[in-house]
């Protein structure tokens, strides 16, 4: 009896023991649950120059263009390789009944060794030559990439904290119309207004709160996009509008245009491929005409069993065979016309540096005469949005005497909003052309990356 009592007690206690085990595994479980929750939720502050920085290493774009760069890289070193001997080892068993013939262009034999090396090629000095333009141009087109990278990130950032202190302005529009809703409202039910103004405040109203779905909508898309861009969840992104520096002045005298057209790294790869192209059409014209020599050797042991004995009279199993291959271009009509092809190559390539860089030139140039027409616009928005300041400080004043009521109070608060993110919206039009520009004249890093 005692020992079944015993028995109980003790798998009482085990079942106590596991079961404050499993409660304390439940609690730190559901903390770090907690934990991870808060951090999930916690929001990251991003300064513009850490979302740079964080853009360049985490773009797609600057990873495609650094694989074209090695890619060019290699296309060289394969051209250049022709100058290297290359060696191949093989053999060629086989049996041979009678005269020993040969096994797909070679005599058989038990081992082969042949080694092939260019000793004297200048349509192949050529091609390597353009090679190595290409390969450089590669380095300006990682650059072009890293330049649409940061204009990307930094429009998207800027338009960011545009939509975001835009958001914040509707929402004193939204808070302004409902409460001139609401007097209208109780206007209309004192007999003081009409039906026709409730049913006017009513569609202000309304469309602040389209105005801020479509605003809130646009800052979800562009929060999305700057997490794409940097490789951060976008619940957690909070920007820093102070952390963008300030852009600089652009003045309409300056020979923008000229300085694109220096500067522009579309050009300089045009000029690259202009270049390469003129010189392999310098190569393909030069292997109509000039010699080839290859530096050749090979060597074979042949073996009795091929019945090479029987045949030859000073029969040797080591064979070796050493010299020079020089090819002179007598009439080959498939290389003449490669080298009108190349030819033809080589002059839409010059035609379409000439389009690049008239387009440069033109797109600088109407860049810089409309951040004329945006510069006015924004002064305009401005000076709009101080005048609904000074008409509300004299609405509130007439309220104050008794000579405007509630409803007139937040028409002009209403109006004030308004007038203030339309400016907020000129602003940023202004700065998306000045960043444009800043790209186009090849200025756009060292504005946003000043220490580079």
């Amino acid at each position: 009896m005692f020992s079944k009592t015993r028995h109980s007690r003790n798998k009482i206690n085990s079942i106590w023991r596991r079961a404050k085990l499993l409660a304390f595994a439940c609690i730190a479980f559901s903390s770090a649950s907690l934990c991870l929750a808060a951090d999930a939720t916690t929001p990251t502050t991003i300064s513009f120059p850490n979302a740079v920085d964080m853009a360049l290493q985490h773009s797609g774009v600057m990873a495609v263009a650094a694989i074209n760069q090695w890619r060019a890289q290699a296309a060289y070193q394969e051209l250049k390789a022709n100058y290297i001997p290359q060696l191949t080892v093989g053999s060629a068993l086989g049996y041979s009944y009678g005269f020993p013939l040969t096994l797909e262009g070679s005599a058989p034999s038990v081992v082969n060794f042949n080694s092939l090396q260019s000793l004297f090629n200048i349509s192949l000095q050529k091609y390597l030559k353009a090679a190595k333009i290409d390969w450089q141009a590669t380095s300006l087109d990682v650059r072009d990439k890293r330049d649409t990278v940061i204009l990307d990130t930094a429009l998207t950032y800027a338009q960011l904290n545009q939509i975001s202190e835009k958001l914040s302005t509707l929402a004193g529009a939204q808070s302004a119309a409902d409460k001139a809703q609401s007097v209208s409202e109780q206007r209309f039910q004192e007999g003081v207004d009409s039906k026709l103004e409730v049913t006017k405040s009513q569609l202000v109203a309304a469309r602040i709160r389209l105005r801020i779905a479509e605003s809130q909508g646009q800052a979800d898309v562009l929060r999305q996009h700057l997490a794409s861009l940097i490789g951060i969840p976008a619940d957690s992104i909070q920007t820093v509008p102070s952390s963008m520096p300030a852009l600089p002045d652009i003045s309409q005298t300056d020979d923008l245009p000229a300085r694109a057209v220096e500067n522009s790294l579309a050009v300089k790869q045009a000029q690259e491929k202009t270049a390469s192209a003129k010189l392999r059409a310098e190569g393909e014209q030069k292997a109509t005409k000039m010699p080839v020599a290859d530096f050749a050797s090979q060597y074979s042991y042949l073996a009795k069993f091929n019945n090479y004995d029987n045949y030859f009279k000073n029969y040797t199993p080591n064979n070796l065979a050493v010299g020079l291959n020089v090819r002179f271009p007598f009439f080959n009509a498939v290389q003449k016309a490669k080298a009108q092809e190349a030819k033809a190559d080589a002059m839409l390539a010059t035609k379409s540096e000439d389009s690049v860089k008239e387009k440069v030139r033109e797109d600088a140039l109407q860049l810089q005469r409309s951040l004329r027409q945006l510069s006015a616009a924004r002064d305009v928005a401005k000076l709009e949005w101080e005048v609904s300041q000074g008409d509300l400080d004299a609405v509130q004043g007439r309220v104050q005497n008794g000579q405007a009521n509630v409803r007139d109070e937040q028409n002009a608060e209403l109006d004030t909003h308004d007038k203030h993110a339309a400016y907020l919206d000129a602003e940023f039009e202004l700065a998306r052309g000045e960043l444009q520009l800043l790209r186009l004249t090849g200025e756009l890093e060292d504005w946003a990356i000043p220490s580079h």
